[in-house]
């Protein structure tokens, strides 16, 4: 039987994502993800318009989570009550911190026993220098480490997914160049693979054009979709646009002195349109 709660280990958010797209997760389930940060800092990471964020700080602002541990036990207790779904939480060394382990134990001990009666799941953020053996032990007798490298794949896709080598993702870590404008220079990313391909995958590519200023709305579609060729292909010519759209960019920030027409014209590159209108205008001679 599939555990309820389980312990993924993860250094930083992009590890703990990264971890997370390799779950098959259905789309009509609803997901929690419970951080440290806000979620203004998530959105080059997650799809914030389907997954609901919660802030750990003692802040008062919109969508933050103060840091107690009633109040973290009392928002998953009510969530859990109805529906299915996920809840993911990172921030588990710094409410150690806060409120000590043994504290932060018997909370873990008392959602698994509430979480198993229910239709969700909940993925705790572990990081493996933050505990000494002992409290691992503890932890993963409560909420055991998933191995995504060892655990059974029944399907070739998934393991081939697994497979897959960072570098076809831009780290949201990587400083972008920026325009005078201030809108981040287009860059071309690697070329996403057939083999290997998935829904998630496409996510993340999508939330890295975003973070370029591209308008992402013509292949947004697709992620409603289970046809995993149909994604592709239509990714295919989305990511044949950006070409064509970062080496437009780069003539005109060169070339273009006129700054209306400059402005025009990187603002339309962003909507991905028009491009054979201005590869006429700027490569016809």
């Amino acid at each position: 039987m599939e555990q309820s709660i389980q312990s993924i280990q993860a250094t930083n958010t992009d590890t703990f994502i990264e971890r997370i797209d390799l779950l098959s997760i259905p789309d009509s389930h609803q997901q929690i993800f419970i951080s440290r940060y806000p979620a203004t800092r998530l959105v080059d990471r997650l799809d914030i318009s389907k997954i609901r964020c919660f802030w750990l700080t003692l802040s008062q602002e919109t969508g933050s989570l103060e840091p107690s541990l009633e109040k973290l036990n009392h928002l998953i207790e009510s969530t859990i009550s109805d529906g299915e779904g996920s809840i993911f939480i990172e921030g588990i060394e710094w409410l150690t911190s806060l409120h000590g382990f043994d504290a932060v134990h018997s909370m873990i001990r008392t959602v698994a026993e509430k979480v198993s009666m229910s239709k969700w799941s909940i993925y705790l953020s572990i990081s493996k220098e933050s505990f000494d053996q002992r409290e691992h032990s503890r932890l993963y007798r409560e909420a055991p480490l998933m191995e995504f490298q060892e655990r059974s794949i029944d399907s070739n896709e998934e393991q081939l997914a697994v497979k897959i080598p960072d570098t076809t993702l831009l780290s949201s870590n990587i400083e972008m160049d920026l325009n005078d404008d201030g809108t981040p220079k287009l860059v071309l990313l690697t070329r996403l693979p057939r083999t290997g391909f998935t829904k998630q995958i496409l996510q993340r590519r999508i939330l890295q054009w975003r973070r370029m200023g591209l308008d992402t709305s013509d292949i947004e579609s697709t992620l409603y979709s289970e046809n995993i060729d149909l994604m592709y292909e239509k990714y295919v010519s989305v990511e044949e646009s950006v070409r064509r759209a970062t080496e437009l960019e780069r003539f005109i920030l060169e070339n273009v002195q006129n700054t209306q027409e400059k402005t025009i014209a990187l603002f339309r590159l962003r909507q991905l349109t028009g491009l054979s209108e201005l590869e006429r205008t700027y490569f016809s001679n």
